[in-house]
């Protein structure tokens, strides 16, 4: 239509479209900002403008007809509000430099299809960082409706045209019939296409191609195996397959990581910016977890995001290891950023790494970087820990295990206190890790919702919770992956699952479940609790709804990808090795722990080869711990025989006559640990194992020591 016949429909009695705002821009303006810039296209006679005026935005209305911007101003003024006006054809029209614009709504703008392609370009070009384009027009079905809008189908568009006009953008948008009633042309059931574009801010743009280089990469069914310590990101690729395979089952937004109908990719907070370069690494069997918080670092602090064991990203890794960085993990040698500031020069840039995933992953992740950084003649990473998390409540781990949030930390809400102990030392503005911590609130939101929480039991019922408390800490669990039924945490090994289980949410939820199973709760025997507590703890991961990572981890273990290299292949280092291993007796008061390991019982080998050589003194330690031992193991003809027996007899801790005090004694003259501990050190050197002390199994005889392997 000419200007000529747009004047002639304004310019009658009334409002054509009427003085309200169209319903679909009414739905979404919640989500849009309070203040900034509006251009609204082929705005007629301004009612959608004077709408958002009236909410606080600058509007600019735009239009081809005079008459109809007339009534756009007359109708502001009425209401009490501005509204600029320019007539101007939309083919003329400049929509200004880059970043002109915080919002731009087109309603019911039908545009022949190469203009409309231009002027939404132009349209997307011209929004600042984070500016959302609103847009509702007719499909090339509305003809048979015929209750509005141009009868040429080359002015109608589908979903797909818009999603193709906005490929830049992050678009969310949808089909459907609904009743179009605005003034005497829009008068009744109609076939529409809704569209809500975001153009993301460059850290979010980065972030998201990372994610997709990620999935490209999984599409290959066969992956590399690397050959590395850790069986996990040795088989990295496989597992980043089978983990996106997982998601894509579930219906998982690839980007927030939350179940599609749950997504949160529109709600993300405005990005707080630092002198801090921020690069998370996250572990395969870590990446697409619903509860993983490290990709906010990303989206919301600007940092760069990369999967380990994702080719297309390995070229950056190699650059940040190369380079000045520091690594934000706690542990022995770490240091405060205070302590770091005094010996680092003013202007220095800061360059932090940050590794996702649970203590073991990172560990071992931990170990590869630093193998690379070894074989580029680099020094280790110098590592920073935070001053002090006591008195923080953790939001995230209380949506998970409601309660225990305090004085533990996600990923995220580390680094954001991080910034908070950065504001002393650095140009970081006030209160930025407040801000930060509210890009959480969305996907605490989601979690809160979708986390099962029990229904009060009946105070009859209160024993019963107690005797399977009772129960969990001696229990029989199943073996497996399993996943509790409760909260839905997933644990590759019993004991670990145990630790989680032993709490009275859990407890009070298992009362609940065998209550409407029909189970008795009253005057429940030991025998009865254990037997209630495991049947009704936890379920296969493989029959339950898990998350991608839990899923693909299944996978690979039913595949045979994660198997230990042989012994024999291991035999030749290990005659080459020494190692320190160090013990700790310890037994509480009913004598029932057997050995546990002090820190880990042995680390990592890199960690060992720092042990070679140095003096080990045994020393009374605190209350219940009984003492020290250590013994350098020498890679001898009995210590590979060591080896080779202790499948067949399994690790026991001290009798009682090992109860005693240990004098301090100086390697290597130290007292031999336990001789199944010395077999056990044995194995862990010949096949290159990583192995934690991962508790203790009630048994007939007595008890078991349990070692995680790595």
């Amino acid at each position: 239509m000419t200007a000529e016949l747009w004047d002639r429909r304004y310019s009658k009695q009334g409002y054509a479209y009427g003085t309200e705002p169209n319903d679909f821009l009414r739905e979404v303006a919640t989500q849009l900002p309070d203040t900034g810039s509006a251009l609204l296209l082929g705005e007629g006679e301004g009612r959608n403008a004077v709408f958002l005026a009236g909410r606080g935005l600058d509007c600019t209305a735009l239009d081809i007809s005079k008459a109809g911007l007339s009534k756009a101003r007359r109708l502001a003024q009425e209401r009490g509000v501005k509204v600029k006006t320019v007539a101007a054809d939309l083919g003329d029209f400049h929509f200004g430099k880059g970043e002109s614009w915080d919002v731009i709504v087109s309603i019911f703008c039908h545009l022949p299809g190469e203009l409309r392609r231009q002027v939404h370009a132009a349209a997307a070009g011209a929004l600042r960082p984070g500016g959302l384009i609103v847009l509702e027009a007719f499909t090339p079905e509305q003809p048979r409706y015929n209750t509005g809008g141009p009868p040429d189908e080359d002015r109608l568009v589908t979903l797909e045209m818009l999603r193709e006009d906005f490929s830049g953008l992050e678009v969310v948008g949808r089909a459907l019939e609904r009743e179009v009633l605005e003034g005497s042309y829009h008068t009744g059931l109609s076939s529409v296409v809704q569209l809500l574009a975001r153009k993301l801010q460059e850290p979010s743009v980065r972030y998201r191609r990372r994610v997709d280089q990620a999935f490209a990469q999984a599409q290959d069914v066969n992956q590399r195996v690397t050959e590395l310590q850790d069986p996990f990101l040795s088989v990295a690729g496989h597992a980043l397959h089978l983990t996106v395979k997982a998601s894509e089952e579930v219906g998982q937004c690839r980007y927030c990581w939350l179940p599609e109908e749950d997504c949160i990719c529109r709600e993300t907070c405005d990005q707080v910016m630092s002198d801090v370069q921020w690069v998370l690494l996250c572990h395969p069997l870590e990446f697409l977890r619903s509860s993983s918080s490290g990709k906010l670092v990303a989206s919301v602090l600007g940092g760069d995001f990369l999967v380990f064991g994702v080719q297309a990203h390995e070229e950056r890794l190699e650059e940040v290891l190369a380079g000045e960085v520091l690594l934000l993990l706690p542990g022995d040698g770490s240091r405060t950023l205070a302590e770091w500031s005094d010996d680092a020069a003013p202007d220095t840039e800061l360059t932090l790494l940050v590794l996702d995933g649970s203590w073991e992953q990172v560990q071992a992740m931990r170990d590869v970087i630093e193998a690379r950084r070894r074989v580029m003649g680099r020094p280790p990473i110098p590592c920073l820990r935070l001053e002090e998390v006591g008195d923080f409540q953790s939001p995230l781990i209380d949506a998970l295990k409601p309660g225990a949030g305090r004085g533990r930390l996600s990923t995220f809400e580390a680094c954001s206190l991080f910034l908070r102990e950065a504001e002393a030392s650095r140009p970081i503005p006030e209160s930025s890790w407040q801000a930060a911590m509210k890009g959480l609130d969305p996907m605490v939101r989601v979690l809160q919702r979708l986390l099962y929480l029990p229904p009060p039991v009946p105070e009859e019922h209160s024993e019963a919770v107690e005797a399977l408390r009772a129960a969990a800490r001696s229990a029989p669990l199943r073996e497996g992956l399993r996943r509790c039924r409760v909260c839905g945490a997933a644990f590759s090994t019993p004991l670990r699952m145990r630790e989680h289980l032993v709490g009275r949410r859990h407890c009070t939820a298992v009362a609940v479940h065998a209550r409407e199973e029909g189970e008795g709760l009253a005057d429940l025997s030991p025998e009865e609790a254990s037997r209630i507590f495991t049947a009704y703890s936890t379920v296969p991961l493989s029959q339950s709804s898990p998350e991608p990572p839990d899923l693909a981890l299944v996978r690979l273990r039913a595949q045979g990808l994660l198997q230990r290299r042989s012994h024999a292949a291991s035999e030749e280092k290990f005659a080459r090795r020494t190692v320190n291993v160090n013990a700790i007796s310890l037994f509480n008061k009913d004598k029932e722990v057997l050995l546990e390991m002090r820190r880990v019982f042995l680390c990592s080998r890199l960690e060992c080869e720092r042990l070679l050589g140095a003096s080990v003194v045994s020393r009374p330690l605190s209350t219940g711990l009984v003492g020290t031992v250590a013994r350098s193991l020498e890679g001898t003809d009995d210590g590979r025989q060591d080896a080779q027996g202790l499948s067949a007899q399994g690790p026991s801790g001290p009798s009682q006559d090992n109860m005693k005090v240990l004098a301090p004694v100086p390697a290597p003259k130290a007292p031999s640990p336990p001789e199944a501990h010395r077999q056990l050190a044995a194995l862990c050197v010949s096949q290159g194992y990583v192995l934690r002390f991962d508790g203790f199994e009630s048994l007939p005889s007595g008890f078991r020591c349990v070692f995680r392997v790595q």
